[in-house]
């Protein structure tokens, strides 16, 4: 059964668009395939998987709560992805639902807010750490990365800096100092591998309570931007996961739960050097449905 995954998944990998690297693990079996998975990729907003994580670990220690209330500030707002930095200065949010935003529409402001209240993005990769998973490397809060996607360097937002950041996008008036897409340890990045280990933790109720875990799991399956890993699945088929995209990055990472009572499996895609994003997108859904075959016995 392990060949027949790791065929289907070279075969899926054919004429992919760019570099990829996959880790695919059945849960409860644990049949596997990889591909590059112990190579270090830029997470994009995948890198909010660690993030939730670390979170409820701070919410089950009692430092933080999931109903507190946040109010944003037209100083604070951080560009992208998301809808927050659209809404009223003054807007409060509860911690969870910064959480969901960060999660189900990758929004960036409600990731940075969050980032803010569990102690910085270096606490977040020390609880990776922590956790075993030694190939996850934060250094950038969403921010900092889009900072420097436009040949900035401001650390922490300004009104001056998001209106500096929409002037550069717009004319693409800049040139790169610090290229995030880089597979290094200065950036935010991670191998498949040990990303797809943290989801399997959460599907297995491994770390934290298995009430935080479902939690964390019901967000991710919440999520809006489906057309990587489901793309290609039946239907009516549950997926909990977190996309990314920055530069030619073009990821996906979640839990793609089987029928019939055959289990769960944990599946990450990371890229770098994409040459088109449809093409991109297209290749992890086919990436996913033939793992996912392969998993219902090569249907």
């Amino acid at each position: 059964m392990l060949m027949a995954w790791q065929q289907a998944l070279d075969e899926a990998l054919k004429d992919a668009p760019g570099v990829f690297g996959v880790a695919a693990l059945h849960v409860e079996t644990k049949e596997e395939a990889g591909h590059l998975d112990d190579e270090l990729f830029q997470l994009a907003s995948a890198f909010k998987i660690p993030i939730l994580v670390t979170l409820m670990r701070e919410v089950e220690a009692g430092r933080v709560a999931l109903d507190q209330r946040i109010a944003s500030q037209k100083e604070n707002r951080v560009p992208g992805s998301g809808i927050l930095q659209e809404l009223d200065a003054g807007a409060a949010l509860t911690v969870k639902d910064l959480a969901t935003l960060m999660t189900i529409v990758s929004d960036n402001y409600a990731t940075d807010l969050v980032i803010e209240l569990i102690g910085g993005i270096d606490k977040v990769e020390a609880h990776m750490h922590e956790l075993g998973l030694e190939q996850i490397h934060l250094r950038h809060t969403c921010w900092q990365l889009l900072n420097h996607c436009v040949g900035m360097n401001e650390p922490a937002p300004s009104a001056a800096g998001y209106d500096e950041y929409e002037r550069r996008e717009e004319t693409g008036d800049y040139e790169i100092v610090h290229d995030v897409s880089l597979p290094t340890r200065d950036n935010n990045v991670a191998t498949p591998r040990d990303l797809n280990r943290l989801l399997a933790m959460i599907e297995r109720k491994e770390i934290l309570t298995p009430a935080s875990c479902e939690l964390m799991l019901d967000i991710l399956r919440r999520q809006q931007f489906n057309s990587r890993l489901p793309y290609l699945l039946p239907e009516g088929t549950k997926v909990a996961h977190k996309t990314g995209t920055v530069n030619a990055v073009v990821n996906d990472a979640g839990i793609i739960y089987l029928p019939e009572d055959k289990g769960a499996i944990a599946i990450t895609v990371l890229s770098r050097a994409v040459t088109e994003k449809p093409a991109a997108e297209l290749a992890i859904a086919r990436i996913a449905r033939a793992i996912y075959d392969q998993a219902l016995g090569g249907r």
